[in-house]
């Protein structure tokens, strides 16, 4: 600070000095210098703090930094693992487990549909409209605890994976006769598989995430030739799958 700025604080001690007796020279810029020397003493306690703010301001700005990159490294690890575990078999074979076993488990017992450890089998006869694609009003209504215990337990599936639920109509061994709707069993199978699939959809079920196929007699559960055999083979399955299991074909 210059001098004639440090004399205004030691002028007063002077001119006091003065007021009492004549003071000599010496004192005056005894007390300049010590006004000085405070003066410089607080500027250089205040560079001080000022450089140990911006030390501190520089270390904190660079654990930010730190701090984000590190997050980003997680998020990025969590995804290649969920992209992992996506294409894991043996983690499709999990989920499948858990699924069926969940929905086995919350649906009531009934002879309309058989929970399998890898399958939902829905019988035809008593939904379906004889000879027809299509699902009657009671079957629909049969069919409501179905579709609701179907829609929670997907949504609980994670996004991520890229299943879906394949609908898949089947039929029994044998042909079609005198059906004014359908040449043969190819046609009604795929019918019945895509109306319910539309169901499903209307029940709540991403539309996205399901597919519908007709196989017609080529998996038969029953290889016998009677009443029962037949009925057992008129049915509807639902399997969860993904891109790379043998059951997406």
């Amino acid at each position: 600070m210059p001098l004639r700025v440090c004399c205004l604080f030691a002028l007063p001690v002077c001119l006091a000095i003065g007021s009492v007796s004549a003071a000599p020279p010496s004192s005056c810029e005894a007390l300049i210098e010590q006004s000085n020397a405070q003066v410089d003493a607080m500027r250089r306690h205040t560079e001080s703090i000022e450089s140990s703010l911006r030390a501190l301001n520089e270390a904190l700005r660079r654990a930010e930094q730190r701090n984000v990159e590190q997050t980003r490294q997680i998020e990025r690890l969590e995804a290649e693992l969920r992209a992992q575990r996506a294409r894991d078999p043996g983690e499709h074979d999990r989920q499948r487990r858990e699924f069926f076993r969940a929905l086995r488990r919350q649906l009531p017992v009934s002879g309309l549909y058989e929970v399998l450890p890898d399958r939902l089998i829905v019988a035809n006869d008593p939904v379906f409209i004889f000879g027809k694609g299509e699902l009657g009003a009671e079957g629909q209504d049969r069919l409501q605890a179905v579709a609701a215990t179907l829609k929670a337990l997907i949504d609980q599936l994670p996004d991520q994976y890229p299943w879906r639920l394949r609908i898949e109509g089947h039929s029994d061994s044998r042909p079609l006769r005198t059906n004014p709707r359908f040449d043969n069993n190819w046609e009604l199978s795929a019918a019945r598989a895509v109306s319910m699939l539309e169901f499903l959809v209307v029940s709540g079920l991403p539309e996205d995430r399901l597919s519908a196929v007709g196989l017609a007699d080529n998996r038969l559960r029953d290889s016998g030739s009677g009443t029962a055999s037949h009925r057992r083979n008129r049915r509807i399955e639902i399997h969860l799958i993904y891109p790379d299991d043998n059951r997406a074909g």
